[in-house]
């Protein structure tokens, strides 16, 4: 075929050079094409060089190639209304994911985890729950957790079974090839993405793609809470709400001494359990991975201990709630301090509610970063009485808490906004914090 790769990205096992890779393998016709192409892509493009039968076009757009195509495989972060997909539409080229290729050609179960908040969390927890159960040869990970699917697509065997976290942006891809993995987990429905979606509503639809097109034989798991009936009512399949009171996964949850702390977490941990139930995995088996998770990088994990200071990386809460939410399991103890580095890029979503939590607490100070969401945020907290430190960056921001900081205190990296702007994503962000405490008090 000739395949468009139409996004490549920039992580060694991210969707669009994965998808590149296992198209150029097969001998497919591949054109890589990446309008929005940064040298963070180019280790990727090297990799690709080697194959005769691919070729670029990078820096700029290809719609008049569209055409020509046999198929276009979008990565996750190109939007519908790109010229590229606009022009296949009109000429009926079809238009895939990497994910919903992988769904298609997949011979194993594939559950899908989705959410706002703790998808990560939940789908890693869930992969320990299947993998410890022995029920299946092997037990995969991957999707939004930065590893596609695709880059062992060709070693999965029937009785395997692969669990994918599934962005909103992935999930779009799935709705428009109208596919849905068999088993689908929805964690949670919070604000988020609202500078890429018009509202709450089209955000949440991305989101329920992940059940629409399933099967009358698949399964979707969804909150027991009210909010979620109408979603519940329209999945093709068989449905089981979670979360209920007095439900196995609760109460298995709860006999069970968690290490990843907080209430969010105990709603991930009765997510995954209640999917690891359902798929027959024995309740010791289940309670066995519950108390030795021990959560996730970037994800409120203590990076160091210095001088009676713990340092907390939480650099993937990229909205309020997941601010709020750390902050709530951070508590110092006594006359001591929260010192809380929070800001950054706007993603359209309101500050009043963490504005009214830090009003209320006195132990926590606040060191704002600067970004576009600075002017809302500085608004939110004049009208709650929200006393902050306004900082250049990070490096600013550790030198002011080394001044003040005590033995006891905990220095806590959760953002609550996007990190666009000061770094090239999350995760860099969490790099360069660690970085800076290493050489904390020298």
């Amino acid at each position: 075929m000739k395949v468009m790769i139409l996004g490549l990205g920039q992580y060694p096992k991210g969707s669009g050079v994965a998808a590149a890779l296992y198209f150029a393998r097969r001998k497919d016709d591949l054109l890589v094409v990446d309008p929005y192409y940064t040298v963070a892509m180019a280790k990727n493009v090297a990799r690709l060089k080697r194959f005769k039968n691919v070729k670029f076009v990078l820096g700029k757009h290809a719609t008049g190639r569209v055409r020509d195509m046999d198929l276009v495989v979008r990565h996750q972060r190109i939007r519908s209304n790109e010229p590229e997909l606009k022009m296949a539409r009109k000429h009926g080229v079809p238009i895939e994911s990497e994910l919903s290729v992988f769904l298609e050609a997949c011979p194993a179960p594939v559950v899908g985890v989705t959410g706002t908040r703790g998808k990560s969390t939940t789908t890693a927890l869930l992969h320990s729950m299947l993998e410890a159960s022995k029920r299946w040869r092997k037990t995969w990970l991957g999707g939004n957790i930065l590893v596609s699917p695709l880059t062992y697509m060709d070693e999965i065997k029937e009785r395997d079974i692969v669990v994918l976290e599934m962005s909103s942006f992935q999930l779009e891809g799935l709705g428009e090839a109208g596919r849905s993995p068999q088993i689908a987990l929805l964690t949670n429905l919070m604000r988020d993405h609202l500078n890429t979606y018009a509202s709450m509503e089209e955000y949440a639809e991305a989101k329920v793609q992940i059940f629409r097109h399933q099967s009358a034989e698949d399964l979707a798991i969804l909150p027991a809470e009210k909010a979620f009936d109408a979603y519940a009512s329209e999945a093709p399949g068989s449905v089981y709400r979670w979360g209920k009171k007095g439900s196995p996964e609760v109460a298995l949850v709860q006999e069970s001494k968690l290490k990843i702390m907080g209430a969010h977490n105990v709603r991930n941990a009765e997510a995954a359990a209640a999917v690891a139930l359902l798929l027959g995995v024995k309740k010791t088996a289940v309670k066995k991975s519950l108390e030795s998770f021990k959560g996730l990088e970037n994800r409120q994990e203590i990076v160091a201990v210095k001088r009676g200071i713990t340092f907390v990386n939480d650099t993937t809460s990229t909205t309020p709630d997941a601010t709020i939410a750390a902050v709530r399991v951070f508590r110092a103890s006594g006359r001591h301090r929260v010192h809380l580095i929070f800001g950054g890029a706007d993603k359209e979503l309101e500050f009043g509610e963490i504005a009214r939590v830090l009003g209320k607490r006195k132990d926590v100070a606040v060191y704002l970063l600067p970004g576009t969401a600075e002017r809302k945020i500085k608004t939110a907290f004049k009208r709650a009485r929200v006393s902050f430190d306004a900082v250049k960056d990070l490096k600013d921001a550790i030198r002011k808490i080394e001044s003040v900081a005590k033995k006891g205190d905990v220095v806590l990296l959760s953002p609550g906004a996007a990190s666009f702007g000061l770094f090239k994503n999350e995760f860099d962000r969490g790099q360069r914090f660690k970085k800076l405490v290493k050489t904390y008090g020298r």
